[in-house]
């Protein structure tokens, strides 16, 4: 099918562009230089410029793309990767303000953007699907996740806990099998350092995870009690 999709200018420079490859690239706005920007100021300590500068890009860039298709962004293009990364960064920014609803469109926006998902978005935007109690877009976004990962029986244990007020015991048990994460999600402590791989990928799976599960009423307590039964 032919696109019909030429160019896009916007007022900051933003202009979408088509490639040989069926794709399209964002060109102008200095993206990369700007997200660099916003990254030093979370090492400085101010987060709120770095937040609100993402969150003014990604408005730009979904200004910048059409409102009545998907088009994919080349990874391979230095500044359209940004754009992905910028879109990937705002969402986090939303989820540790409570903004679930504008996490979530964030991450779609992404994944229109990149079908192949290079920044791993799809479980963080089935974790927004959960806890705004989506089933559908849920079931449907659950399908895209690996079956090997912790992060699967964790949702499906979450997305059972909300609808019923227990998880299913096959979902536990798989976590289970999961030991270095099943181990973090009982650790009272998750600050100390650790050199062991398994340990540090857990590790980072709790930060991505805990900001929106740590609020819903009582499901990581639940989950610990649970997860430590003989």
């Amino acid at each position: 099918m032919e696109r019909n999709i030429q160019h896009r200018d916007f007022r900051r420079g933003l202009r979408l562009e088509p490639t040989a490859d069926q794709t399209f690239i964002l060109t102008g706005g200095d993206l990369r230089r700007r997200l660099e920007r916003t990254r030093r100021a979370e090492e400085e300590g101010d987060f709120e410029r770095a937040c609100r500068e993402r969150f003014d890009m990604v408005e730009e860039i979904a200004e910048a793309l059409p409102d009545d298709e998907a088009v994919e962004l080349d990874w391979g293009d230095d500044n359209s990767r940004a754009a992905m990364e910028t879109m990937r960064d705002a969402a986090v920014d939303a989820l540790l303000a409570g903004q679930t609803e504008i996490a979530a469109a964030q991450l779609e926006l992404l994944l229109d953007s990149d079908p192949e998902d290079h920044t791993e978005a799809t479980p963080t935007l089935a974790m927004c699907y959960v806890a705004l109690g989506d089933r559908e877009c849920f079931e449907d976004t659950l399908m895209d996740i690996d079956d090997r990962s912790p992060i699967k029986p964790l949702l499906k244990a979450w997305d059972s806990f909300r609808r019923n007020g227990r998880s299913e015991a096959a979902d536990m048990e798989a976590l289970r099998r999961h030991r270095a994460f099943a181990a973090e999600l009982c650790a009272d402590d998750h600050t100390s350092e650790t050199a062991d791989g398994q340990a540090s990928a857990a590790r980072e799976l709790w930060f991505t995870f805990e900001p929106l599960v740590g609020r819903d009423g009582g499901f990581l307590e639940y989950l610990k009690r649970e997860l430590q039964r003989k």
